[in-house]
Order: C-alpha cells, then structure tokens, then sequence
C-alpha cells in the first residue's frame, strides 16, 4: 500500500559535492548530472533564466524547512490512513464471517480435566438461549445433582432453555427423578425439559449453538477425562442435529419413576452373570466402539480383549457377535448401573466426559 510517505534518503556525497561547486559558481552539470539533477529534486538548486541558464545554489536552511513541512504532511497522512485500517478490517472481516454462515473456528483438544470443567462452566454461565446436553452415563449422584440445581436454575432464570437426554436407567434412579421433577415443573413456568433413552448414545454438550463439548475419542493415551472443545460452525450444527434426532426418539420424562421388580431393577445383581469388566465391554461394543479403543481404555492387548469376549460368548451361550449383544440387551446385566460420577458441579465422569446441565 502507498501511504505516499515519501522515498527520499539522504543527499548523496556527489550531490554535496556539486552543490559546493555550483554556490561557488561552477556549474558541474556535464560531468555530474545525477548529482546536479538529485539537487533538482531536492529543490536545493534553480536555474539562471536571467543568464547562460546554469544552476544556481538555494539557502538550504529555507529548503529544508519545507522539506521538513511536506514530510510532516505525508507522515499526518501516512497517520490518518493507518487509523483507518482497523475499521475497514473490521467491516471486510464482518462481511466475510457472513459469507460462510458462520462457519469458521475449530476443534480444540482439552487434555487437562481442569481446563475441560473450566471451559465448560465457562460456556454454560454464557448462556443465553440453549444448552443441549446428551448425558448417557446412568444417574447422577445426589451431591452432584445438587451442584447443578443452582447452575441450571441460574440459566433458565435467565431465559435458557435447557434439554437433558438421559439413557432409560434413571427412571429407576429415585435422586435422578427427583431433580428432573423439580426442575421440569417451576412454578415460574421456565422449566427443563428431560427424555430418555434405550438406545447408547454418545456424550454432548452444546451450547447456544456455538460451542460444543464431546469426549475424546482420537487422542490416544490421553487423560480418560480429556474433551474436545468445538467451535467449527458446520461441526457444532452436526453435533445439534444428531442430537435432536435422538431427542426425537426419546421418551419425554418429568420424574416419574417406574415400578420395577426381581432382577429389572438398576442395581440389583439378581441373576447377573457378568463381572464389572465384562459389562464394560458389552456396554462398548453395543455402542459400535472400536475394540482397540476399548482395549486402550481398559489397558489390556487387543488379544485379552478377544479373549474376553470368547468368554462372554460362551456365558451368553452364543457363536456371534449379533447373538452376544442380542442376549445381553434382554439380560438383568445390562441394567446394572456400574457408573460412579464424580461428585461436584461441572465434574467430569468415569466414562471420559464432561457433565453439565
């Protein structure tokens, strides 16, 4: 860009030579011309009409007072116009972000669980129209529940709508039923919504559309309560609409508990066949997770892991895979809650995710 700053250094040594030459009354201009002609530009020199039209020296002290006058114009101009730069920026930056439909940002790896709850926290107290929140880790503890009542009562004082997805089990959890009933009938009428769900589903949260947190699934080695900050437009919007397919599937829930007996109910270990492990990776592969991933995350070899599903397949008294989870959806196991949530508002869970609204 030309901010007409001028171009102009020092004078030459030939140039202070001339000028010499021509106060004494020399003119140098045929074997000096750059130098006579750099007087020129200068202005330091004229030429004598009145005589043989030869050059003439100028007092240099008037000459650099207005040299010294148009460099301070060009340097108040040069000012002015960097000034306005940033405002044009921001007007070109403003109709570019319009032209991607919001798109733009990225996906931040968060490998410090103190910075995820930080982030998260941060995110959910900015809220001003929605937090979307798939939480299929089971119930919650009844200290951590009550960490959240005052987080979530704060944003739907504020206006936020607020959508939780459970997984079916906390119908049968009675500390989970009573804080979906009192936050999904405020006398106010700004309540939370709640469903749930059979079917797995994967851990999110978003909110306002804008920002989304999910747990880590690419990073290996990573702290289990590792996330994912996602500020991508176009991946925040695919984060929402699987969400939103799922919520409409999902049972609408507003605490109501369900008459359970024998070996249905969450907890009871009547006719469980499986050990705590067991359940992990049945839980795992009903999810369509990568085995590696869950060999990973229970630190065995990806040999012990078909070691144990062998196992399982002969427990369950089946040749396949299909055969295996088939038998496990219909037994008491996969309705034992093995789950252990951290306690704590914003805490993350045992399962690698964040925990929110």
């Amino acid at each position: 860009m030309d901010f007409q700053c001028g171009d102009k250094g020092g004078l030459s040594d030939a140039a202070v030579r001339a000028f010499a030459l021509i106060a004494a009354g020399e003119d140098p201009s045929e074997w000096m011309p750059d130098a006579v002609e750099e007087l020129r530009a200068w202005g330091l020199i004229a030429r004598d009409l009145r005589g043989p039209n030869r050059p003439v020296s100028l007092d240099p002290t008037s000459v650099l007072r207005k040299q010294l006058e148009d460099a301070f114009r060009n340097a108040q101009s040069c000012l002015d116009r960097m000034k306005s730069i940033p405002a044009a920026w921001d007007s070109l930056t403003d109709a570019y972000e319009r032209s991607r439909l919001h798109a733009g940002g990225g996906s931040e790896f968060l490998a410090d669980p103190q910075v995820v709850n930080a982030r998260l926290q941060d995110a959910v107290d900015s809220a001003r129209v929605e937090i979307l929140a798939a939480q299929p880790s089971g119930p919650r503890t009844r200290e951590h529940l009550e960490g959240a009542r005052g987080r979530d009562t704060g944003a739907l004082d504020r206006g936020v709508a607020l959508r939780t997805l459970y997984r079916a089990t906390v119908r049968d959890n009675s500390v989970t039923a009573e804080y979906a009933r009192t936050m999904a009938s405020r006398p106010d009428g700004r309540s939370a919504e709640f469903r749930t769900l059979e079917e797995p589903f994967a851990r999110a949260i978003v909110v306002d559309r804008r920002v989304a947190f999910i747990s880590n699934t690419l990073v290996a080695g990573a702290h289990e309560h590792a996330a994912w900050q996602i500020t991508d437009g176009a991946f925040v919007r695919y984060i929402v609409d699987e969400f939103l397919e799922r919520w409409r599937r999902a049972q609408p829930w507003h605490g109501e508990t369900r008459v359970r007996s024998g070996s249905d109910v969450v907890g009871d270990r009547s006719g469980v066949r499986t050990t705590a492990r067991q359940r992990e990776i049945l839980r795992d592969l009903a999810a369509e997770l990568p085995q590696q991933k869950t060999a990973t995350r229970l630190d065995i070899s990806i040999r012990t892991l078909s070691g144990e599903v062998s196992v399982l397949k002969d427990l369950f008294d089946v040749s396949s895979l299909h055969g295996l989870l088939y038998k496990w959806a219909l037994s008491p196991d996969r309705n034992v809650d093995d789950s252990a949530p951290v306690g704590g508002a914003g805490a993350v869970t045992s399962t690698g995710a964040v925990e929110a609204a």
